[in-house]
């Protein structure tokens, strides 16, 4: 057996039965609060604040909280069993066309996204026009050419380390501005924070339709609901554990990878949780009372203004470098996921030989180099960029509920029944499921409405 934290030749690691053991193996849900600061939360939740004062404070807080429960147990289904979030849903019962419904419902959905990303082409733009007057339709097209020549030749780990950085930079910053804001005018009462927590509804039905795509974007979305097993089977606790394989040490290795991915995600929760909270905070507190508005062409310099209370004249070049930074990595993590989970969903449908690495790694390259050229296209359109955003997270939102209704047959039907939670667990899944589902006709609702 190996001992705790060493690796066979075959990949499979024991867990750490210690503190310290397990904050060294936390990894996957840690990159991704990293990366989860993004156009959900500096443009969907600050515009929500700025649109609905405090009052909507509880959807942002269980917007975060309801998709960890779902998150978790798609995990753990890829450490029982191995396999990919697309595999598993080709597993569920219903109607098929080749692959089953639920794979294409989040093709759709995967679509709209790249709307939102559109729109982020458009913020970047407007950050860097800001800050250099440049013509906005030429810099869009060589920021897309730029990204597609670093992800086709896969050089784009350095750049993603100093854009992490400077993101994290920024949203400390954030946290800070909260706190800052009650040395100024624009401090805000305990009594109007727990008014925010009183399951309110603002009284305008933009706010409400910005509410619902704040919903879909901030946390864990739909499509990060999908990816986050990627990490568990091909670098995480899935490889750790290795396939069962009748082994007398998959059960108790099983259960410590599980516990550890659940540690792992649940702090990932807590940072971005609260950093939404603090983009939220700003537009409530320093955007409402003026009446301004993140939207249009006016996203970046309106966003500027919720820091100027603390940062002053500098508040511009701040919220420049910031939103540069939050809003290209994530259009670079998504360009970077998508061709990843798309060629998946090939695999799925026969198009691809997961077993070739070649095949493999060609479709990789040729969907690095289409999908930017698509959020070009959405982005030339002169759409607004907010309102492209904001519509790809409703889309996100919409989507949930099949994640849940899938989630639920996986966990009940095909996980391994040594490997369930307890009931508390359960029933907390069962609250998030139905809420999400609740959310998400909602959503389609308006959608359709729309």
């Amino acid at each position: 057996m190996n001992t705790t934290g060493k690796q066979s030749t075959d990949g499979v690691r024991q867990p750490p039965t210690t503190l310290a053991g397990t904050l060294k193996y936390l990894g996957p849900g840690l990159i991704i609060s990293a990366s989860l600061v993004g156009s959900g939360e500096l443009v969907a939740t600050t515009k929500l604040g700025a649109e609905a004062g405090f009052t909507l404070l509880w959807l942002i807080i269980l917007g975060c909280i309801l998709k960890v429960f779902v998150q978790i147990e798609m995990a753990r289904y890829a450490i029982s069993a191995g396999e990919t979030t697309l595999t598993a849903f080709n597993r569920l019962p219903g109607p098929r066309l080749r692959a089953n419904w639920v794979l294409w419902l989040w093709l759709i959905a995967i679509a709209f996204t790249y709307a939102a990303l559109g729109g982020i082409v458009g913020g970047i733009m407007q950050a860097f026009a800001l800050a250099f007057d440049i013509d906005q339709q030429a810099g869009a097209i060589v920021m897309v050419l730029f990204t597609i020549a670093i992800l086709v030749l896969g050089r784009y780990k350095g750049i993603e380390k100093v854009a992490t950085v400077l993101v994290v930079s920024f949203t400390l910053i954030t946290v800070g501005t909260v706190f800052a804001l009650q040395s100024t005018p624009y401090q805000f009462s305990t009594t109007e924070l727990f008014a925010g927590l009183q399951f309110g509804l603002p009284d305008k039905d933009a706010a409400l339709f910005t509410a619902l795509g704040a919903f879909g974007l901030i946390g864990i979305t739909g499509a990060e609901l999908v990816s986050y097993p990627y990490w568990c089977v091909e670098k995480g606790y899935a490889r750790f554990t290795g396939r069962p394989n009748g082994d007398a040490d998959w059960l108790p290795r099983a259960r410590g990878w599980i516990r550890v991915m659940r540690t792992d995600a649940l702090l990932a929760l807590l940072i971005y949780s609260s950093t939404t909270v603090a983009f939220y905070l700003i537009g409530a507190a320093v955007l409402h009372p003026q009446g301004l508005n993140p939207d249009g062409g006016a996203l970046i310099s309106t966003l500027a203004n919720a820091y100027e209370p603390v940062f002053g004249s500098n508040a511009k070049w701040l919220l420049i470098v910031g939103a540069i930074a939050v809003l290209y990595s994530t259009y670079l993590v998504a360009m970077g996921a998508s061709a990843r989970t798309l060629t998946d969903f090939a695999s799925v449908m026969g198009w691809v030989d997961r077993e070739s690495p070649d095949q493999v790694r060609r479709s990789v390259a040729a969907l690095s180099a289409v999908l930017p050229l698509i959020t070009l296209a959405v982005f030339l359109g002169g759409i607004n960029p907010v309102g492209l955003i904001i519509v790809g997270g409703i889309a996100q939102a919409v989507f949930l509920p099949v994640a849940s209704i899938s989630v639920l047959y996986l966990r009940y039907r095909v996980t391994d029944p040594r490997l369930h939670p307890g009931k508390a667990w359960d029933l907390a899944l069962l609250v998030s499921c139905a809420s999400l589902v609740l959310v998400g006709l909602f959503g389609l609702a308006r959608l359709l409405q729309l």
